[in-house]
């Protein structure tokens, strides 16, 4: 099925890019547009007022209109970060329009779910970034280029979290509900939109309270058809790398530890064998191996391609795209793997629109992706390395067999190079295709139409399926290198076997728009209705998920001074009982342009001020997971009896956040911009387990029926603060940063008082969602250890769980009953969701060079570390360098540092969320640095380019953080982790 669309996709772009010599001949109209400089100014739009006419700037500045209008028609040329001028055609055979600069952004697009609108014009909470932004980071990723560039947007949530339950916001590609960007080509969007207030949000009811992310791809234009070729070879290298520790200091360690433990008898690891392997005279009998030099490739290469067509005329206009990806990958092979694991992945996009007559217009937008990866069956790889001490022999015995030790019995290099392999290939296609009738006739300003949209992901999986034989080394034969085999499993030849998934979803919609304008007054009014199924198993039998929305947007505009927007949504779902399936959503949000008021009007600082406010109502009804139907009793079946397992709430319903946004943009003597806002997002009918009926009358909580009793508050500030000038026609600067702030508090979560004798006795009631708990170390003594047995007695604490042996953390007993256990866990810095954000990016151009830096930091976010790369008693000893100078009772009398506590196999009473492993995740990040320069139009114009660009990028460059290892990044959890990448492009665009 997927040969067939990519295809019909191939045979659609050869078809429209032969029409980039097939357009009608005859200009009736040429022109160009300029800076004040005389510079051309690529992608600016040039429209009537009623849009019936609409082109697109070429790469010098030129276009072309090849429809005839009539004299006294106004013209519109636009282009983001520059005034909206209006000119008068008057029969002219061409002109030349010069655009100034505006750092407010007063005519920037910003585009809403009901169209797209001037920022002047929008009260809701709504920013858009173009392409031209987004395309200065040079990565294949959507998620990569957002980052840092929009305020309040930060890990996948939009001003924080409101909610205990689903967080995430709904996506949009070209209005069409996806589950995620990532399978969207960043070389073909137009735009992305970040939907933050219920003004913005509240024509998706129920869907819309976590926010929205919208995308919108390229679309073709009426002129001058261009060819774009974007090519580039990209590196990426670890930022840092876990600190192997060399086999003598590993086994020194572990038998430091060994000691701690209590054990009597003697270690594995005698003094002589230490010294031999800290000496290195026989590798062979005592090793050294460095698992995750030889198995991760500190190198990770990928070549992008892409080509894309766009232009078209009155009758025809397209976009057509095409895409090539490979990556490889990170694990190093011995060559076995019949194939060489890594990605290649497949791009094309048709965007489509006809003119079928003065009146019915229609367009098809066809995408897709096929996603090859061929990868090791094993999906824990980097979990195993350390699995492995350096004193290991291996990776193979003399005659080839596979080494592991008894407690690991899958080695690395097994699980990339003996246990299987997968080849995975995901398809994405979509289809959106849809009709647009012009009603003028019956009523000027009246149309209607309809759209049908498809989306699937067909996935499919090849399995290499095979085992192997495990030998283990007799370390009781000192002098000769001695295996045993482990288990049962025998080397396999590979055998096959086959699997798929697979996901659709479906939408169809229909709506009628009036658009009007009575002397001052302008009109602008869209009622839709629409029906969305998904169905996330695409298997038949399975129930899909199935949403039915009308909407209502109305907008009106008196001048350009005062706009009014009021929009609801009255949506459903069959999640909830016939009784309470619908809900009505509606809000408001109004834009004052103080600035087109007479006494501001030709003002000389304030040459842009608007106040704006909304306020409404949004809902969330991801509030159970895959669990569905939740206002039915939950039945199971077991041999002959039939059992109740979770009893069902008919009242059931879905969150709603009420939600107020005020703020104003300002702009000041054309050269600094300053916008500023703040939210107040109350949520309530949060849906939340019953843990306030005690278990004692026999019914679990968990067997309870849900609540909607759950309620959070949260709030916050943005800022963003810009500024650009052009000094003379060589030389500009331009700088925006932003400022964003995020809390919130539960208010009531049905949360049992856990009584007197806790310290807190709430855990989640009062504090901020996701809020960290953790053991306070008691630092009286001047190091938080208990440094002798003497010492532990005379505090007279119990510790519950582990006995705290010296060199053991001293917690304090904050209920001061003389035991340590959760009763005295205390709430520890924030969540793992930052409350604050903050951006920053340059851009400068100098001649023919282009300089852009992006700035990207968060603060008041934290976790603890645990497992893999802290706790040291992960898989029976694992250590890293905070682990060499460990307490022990000689360097505490000695006064040495001290870096971590008593090391041991087994865990310790140490090893639990507390002061020490609590790690403050702020940083301050420089995500990426490009220049690239224009090569000159003389040697361009030898290979037929109208513009060419080379480009050198660098992502990732440097971390300022609060990190206590030196071993991660502060993205990475632990050494279990892929490492974090920093990535260095060549590149070069031609424009044809």
């Amino acid at each position: 099925m997927s040969s067939n669309i990519v295809s019909i996709l191939l045979i659609i772009f050869m078809l429209s890019a032969g029409h980039i010599n097939a357009q009608t001949d005859g200009a009736y109209l040429e022109g160009t547009v300029k800076d004040v400089f005389g510079h051309g100014l690529p992608g600016a739009t040039v429209k009537t007022k009623n849009n019936a006419i609409n082109t697109v700037s070429g790469v010098d500045g030129a276009f072309t209109i090849k429809e005839a209008f009539p004299e006294e028609e106004e013209l519109y040329v636009s282009l983001d970060g520059y005034r909206t001028k209006v000119v008068t055609f008057e029969g002219q055979d061409s002109f030349s329009v010069i655009l100034e600069t505006d750092v407010s952004g007063r005519d920037n697009t910003v585009s809403l779910l009901t169209g797209d609108r001037t920022m002047s014009s929008v009260g809701a909470s709504a920013v858009t970034i173009s392409q031209d932004v987004l395309s200065r980071t040079k990565t294949s990723t959507l998620g990569s280029a957002l980052l840092g560039r929009f305020p309040g947007y930060t890990s996948g949530y939009i001003r924080g979290i409101s909610t205990t339950n689903g967080k995430a916001p709904i996506i949009l590609v070209d209005g069409m509900v996806t589950n995620s960007y990532n399978h969207i080509n960043l070389n073909d969007v137009e735009s992305v939109t970040i939907l933050k207030d219920a003004a913005a949000t509240s024509l998706y009811g129920l869907q819309g309270g976590n926010g929205i992310i919208s995308v919108k791809t390229k679309k073709g234009y009426d002129g001058e058809s261009t060819i774009t070729v974007n090519t580039n070879y990209t590196m990426q290298t670890p930022i840092t790398t876990p600190t192997v520790l060399n086999s003598g200091q590993y086994t020194r360690l572990y038998n430091e530890a060994w000691v701690n433990d209590g054990n009597t008898d003697p270690s594995i690891y005698t003094e002589e064998d230490i010294r031999n392997y800290e000496s290195g005279e026989n590798r062979e009998l005592y090793p050294n191996n460095n698992w995750y030099d030889m198995f991760i490739n500190s190198l990770v290469e990928t070549q992008d391609i892409n080509i894309s067509g766009r232009g078209g005329s009155e009758v025809f206009k397209y976009y057509v795209g095409m895409g090539y990806l490979h990556q490889n990958s990170p694990y190093i092979t011995d060559g076995t793997v019949p194939e060489k694991y890594g990605t290649n992945r497949f791009d094309i996009r048709s965007n489509l629109d006809i003119k079928i007559n003065d009146y019915i217009s229609g367009y098809m937008n066809i995408s897709g992706r096929i996603n090859r990866t061929m990868n090791p069956q094993a999906n824990n790889i980097y979990s195993t390395i350390f699995n492995l001490g350096p004193t290991v022999y291996g990776p193979l015995t003399p005659e080839g067999n596979v080494v592991v030790t008894e407690t690991e019995g899958n080695s690395t290099y097994a699980k990339i190079n003996r246990a299987g392999y997968v080849k995975t290939t995901g398809v994405h296609i979509s289809s959106i295709s849809g009709l647009n009738f012009d009603l003028n006739k019956l009523l000027p300003g009246l149309s209607t139409g309809g759209e049908i949209k498809y989306y699937t992901v067909p996935t499919s999986y090849i399995y290499g399926n095979t085992d192997y034989e495990r030998w283990i080394r007799d370390m009781t034969i000192k002098d000769d290198l001695v295996f045993m085999r482990f288990g049962n499993a025998r080397n396999e030849p590979v055998t096959f076997t086959k699997s798929t998934s697979s996901s659709y979803r479906t939408e169809y919609q229909g709506h009628l728009k009036y658009k009007n304008t009575f002397g001052n007054h302008n009109i602008n009014a869209t009622a839709l209705i629409q029906k969305q199924y998904y169905n996330s198993q695409a298997a038949e039998g399975v129930q899909p998920f199935i949403k039915m929305t009308y909407g209502f947007n109305a907008n009106y505009a008196y001048k350009n001074l005062l706009f009014t927007d009021f929009v609801s949504g009255y949506q459903g779902s069959e999640q909830f009982s016939a009784d309470n399936r619908y809900g009505f959503f509606p809000s408001a949000s109004t834009a004052l342009v103080l600035s087109n008021f007479d006494f501001l009007k030709d003002d000389k600082a304030v040459t842009f001020l608007k106040l704006r406010g909304s306020y409404g109502l949004v809902g969330n009804d991801n509030i159970a997971g895959n669990n569905r139907f939740l206002y039915k009793d939950n039945l199971t079946t077991g041999g002959n009896n039939i059992g109740e397992d979770q009893l069902g709430n008919p009242n059931i319903t879905w969150e709603t956040s009420r939600i107020a946004n005020i703020g104003f943009d300002i702009g000041l003597w054309d050269q600094l911009s300053l916008s500023f806002e703040y939210f107040d997002d109350r949520r309530t009918d949060i849906l939340v387990s019953n843990n306030i009926i005690p278990a004692m009358l026999g019914v679990s909580s968990s067997s309870l029926p849900l609540m909607n009793d759950g309620e959070v508050h949260s709030y916050g500030y943005e800022a963003q603060l810009g500024y650009k000038k052009d000094f003379n026609k060589d030389f500009s600067l331009g700088v925006n940063g932003y400022f964003a702030f995020n809390d919130n508090k539960v208010e009531n979560i049905a949360e049992l008082n856990l009584g007197d004798d806790y310290a807190y006795p709430y855990r989640t009631t009062g504090y901020r969602v996701g809020q960290k708990w953790g053991y306070l170390i008691d630092y009286s003594n001047g190091n938080g250890y208990f440094n002798s047995a003497d010492e532990i007695t005379a505090s007279g604490l119990a510790y519950e769980g582990a006995s705290p042996r010296p060199g053991d953390f001293i917690y304090q007993d904050l209920n001061n009953d003389g035991v340590i256990n959760v009763q005295d866990i205390a709430p520890m810095g924030y969540s793992s969701i930052p409350r604050i954000s903050y951006g920053t990016e340059l851009s400068m151009k100098w001649n023919r060079f282009d300089v852009s830096a992006l700035f990207f930091g968060v603060a008041q976010v934290s976790t603890f570390n645990s497992g893999a790369g802290f706790y040291e008693s992960f898989n029976n000893g694992t250590f890293f360098t905070q682990h060499l100078n460990a307490w022990t009772a000689d360097r505490y009398a000695n006064g040495e540092e001290i870096t971590a506590p008593a090391l041991s196999l087994n865990g310790s009473a140490s090893h639990k969320a507390n002061d020490y492993y609590f790690q403050d995740k702020s940083y301050l990040q420089l995500r990426e640095v490009t220049v690239s320069y224009t090569i000159p139009a003389d040697v361009s114009n030898k290979i037929w380019s109208k513009e060419a660009q080379v480009y050198f990028s660098g992502r990732n460059l440097f971390n300022i953080d609060n990190m206590k290892s030196d071993d991660l990044t502060v993205f990475m959890n632990s050494t279990n982790s892929a490492p974090t990448r920093r990535a260095f492009v060549l590149g070069l665009n031609l424009t044809f």
